[in-house]
């Protein structure tokens, strides 16, 4: 399986993963930092604490010209006990999720 990330507004490349990079979880795809283009990806200030996986931090994506589209990631960097296996991975929506939002063009292949 092969997983590509784009953001909406500027078509960069976010994310390329393949198995064993990527994860999906709770309908969403994890990504591994590795797989992730962290030119293009920036951590901000903005935090959002889910009551059973923890305080996550969102990344905005970020274009060479300037471009900022908002929260298109988030990651876990302490997750609460039982969700280590997304410890420092990238979250992005999927399916139908990811259309909705409008932030990001997902290829699953």
């Amino acid at each position: 399986m092969r997983v590509q990330i784009r953001d909406a507004a500027t078509n960069d490349m976010l994310a390329d993963a393949v198995d064993g990079q990527v994860q999906k979880v709770e309908g969403n795809w994890y990504i591994v930092p590795e797989a992730v283009n962290a030119a293009r990806l920036e951590m901000t200030a903005h935090k959002y604490t889910c009551p059973y996986k923890g305080t996550c931090s969102y990344v905005d994506a970020v274009a060479a010209n300037g471009t900022r589209t908002p929260r298109v990631a988030w990651v876990y960097e302490h997750p609460m006990a039982g969700w280590e296996h997304i410890k420092g991975r990238y979250g992005f929506y999927a399916g139908e999720a990811a259309q909705k939002m409008g932030k990001t063009i997902v290829d699953e292949t």
